[in-house]
């Protein structure tokens, strides 16, 4: 029956709250009945698709997002293995984080959770994937389309397929994003 319950709830999550036009109703909703954390002043655009095992626990993390961050439309955000997603990152649209993935050596494929992080001032561009077990360091940028496999160093500019170093920040970021739609 708990099974049951917890895919009528990712099915309404995904198919019919995460295109409801009211920020304020879906960050209700993702706060009140799928339990993820979600910062002061964040903002999580429509089309956002959610995977989480349930309400989070000490053996079942879920989601925790910091303030004033901005997750765009058409992101895919999987709790499964613990997503953490710090202050000021800037999430654009389609980009998909990913905590689980499958042990292919294994004669019976068993599911390998790997936590992600993603630390403050993080810019993640369109398109690009995060694979378990990387931490995107504070003030690293994620290049459009990128498939990160491994770790970014803080202030790291990288790009590409499997994702390399092409440069770092000049800056240290000191930005805080506070964009706030009634309806989007």
């Amino acid at each position: 029956m708990r099974a049951l319950v917890s895919q009528f709830v990712r099915y309404l999550t995904n198919s019919l709250i995460a295109h409801v036009p009211s920020h304020h109703l879906r960050r209700t909703w993702y706060v009140a009945v799928v339990g993820m954390s979600i910062g002061r002043r964040t903002s999580l655009l429509m089309g956002l698709h959610i995977q989480v095992r349930g309400r989070p626990r000490i053996d079942k993390p879920g989601i925790v997002i910091g303030n004033h961050t901005v997750i765009n439309a058409g992101c895919h955000l999987d709790g499964r293995g613990g997503l953490v997603i710090g202050n000021n990152v800037s999430v654009s649209p389609g980009v998909w984080i990913i905590t689980d993935e499958h042990d292919v050596n294994d004669p019976l494929f068993p599911e390998v959770l790997a936590p992600v992080r993603i630390e403050d001032h993080a810019f993640i561009g369109s398109k690009a994937m995060i694979l378990p077990g990387v931490t995107i360091g504070r003030g690293a940028v994620v290049g459009a389309g990128a498939v990160v496999t491994r770790d970014v160093a803080p202030l790291h500019v990288v790009v590409g397929v499997p994702a390399r170093t092409i440069g770092q920040r000049r800056s240290e970021p000191g930005y805080r994003l506070d964009y706030q739609p009634a309806f989007e």
